[in-house]
């Protein structure tokens, strides 16, 4: 039987990814801060894994003496490990690359066979983003490192799609720039796949996308005619986004983050290769 870490199993994709490497066969550890969290169904409707899985581990890793021993007798490693929201006490460069590179080197010790890491879809074109930036300088440390290895980028997961919901439900619909930029998040039940099949896989490197293309004007709509609202829409010429991410720059660094995120992918499409099953209408529908 195979064994796998999955870090960050108590965040949407980790949960689900510790979910499907068990329904596969593998003996499952999973690396959390807090074990109670994956006792109970989380806000965007990940799984239950904590009596799913075989080994709990608590580490953190802005404390590398608590992942002391967390690639052991490991097969495989999974990360989908990255700062979520801002914590005002630790970057990106903290968590998605330096604490990704400790798992790597636990990973190197223990002579585990691959290593599956979670970066961002179109990461060569933010660059300048320093949480995109944090994801491809540790992914660039991985392809270095001899071990074999897939970096999978998704385009965006549907639990981000749930701010559109929140939105409707306010009854404002601010869209950056036209909205007419393209995008197909993916399920993380669906990705999840894709990362397990990555294992077998020769692939260095996975683009994926869900089934469904939508403009983000358009995922608005979607998110209104589930909530049953009709939302005002509220362009925001880029221009004045720009000022915003130049004063979020003053705040902090995370926060200026996730501005600019927002502005790249109101300027460019992010359009990948689709898998899977699940649409986002049936997730809004769920989520109402």
């Amino acid at each position: 039987m195979k064994k796998v870490l999955v870090a960050g199993a108590s965040g949407y994709l980790g949960r689900h990814a510790a979910k499907e490497f068990k329904h596969r066969g593998y003996s499952v550890r999973v690396l959390v801060r807090n074990p109670e969290k994956i006792k109970v169904k989380g806000e965007h409707g990940e799984p239950v894994i904590y009596d799913l899985v075989d080994d709990v581990v608590t580490g953190d890793v802005t404390q590398p003496e608590t992942l002391k021993d967390i690639c052991t007798d490991m097969d495989i490693v999974f990360s989908s490990l990255g700062m979520t929201r801002p914590d005002f006490k630790h970057s990106s460069f903290d968590i998605d690359c330096m604490g990704n590179r400790i798992i790597l080197e636990r990973a190197l010790e223990a002579d585990v066979k691959k290593f599956i890491y979670i970066s961002v879809f179109n990461a060569e074109k933010m660059l300048d983003i320093e949480n995109i930036r944090a994801h491809e300088q540790f992914a660039g440390e991985l392809r270095k490192s001899g071990l074999d290895y897939t970096v999978v980028r998704p385009t965006g997961y549907f639990s981000d799609m749930i701010q559109f919901m929140n939105l409707a439900r306010m009854g404002i619909m601010p869209i950056l720039g036209e909205g007419d930029k393209r995008s197909n998040p993916i399920h993380a039940a669906d990705l999840a796949k894709i990362c397990v099949d990555a294992v077998d896989m020769d692939k260095t490197d996975i683009d994926a996308g869900g089934p469904d293309i939508f403009s983000y004007r358009e995922v608005g709509e979607l998110a209104a005619r589930i909530a049953g609202t009709s939302p005002f829409y509220l362009n925001i010429p880029l221009f004045i986004g720009e000022g915003l991410l130049a004063l979020s720059r003053f705040i902090n660094p995370d926060i200026a983050d996730i501005v600019s995120f927002a502005l790249a992918v109101s300027k460019i499409d992010s359009v990948a290769p689709t898998y899977g099953t699940h649409r986002l209408e049936d997730y809004f529908t769920a989520h109402v």
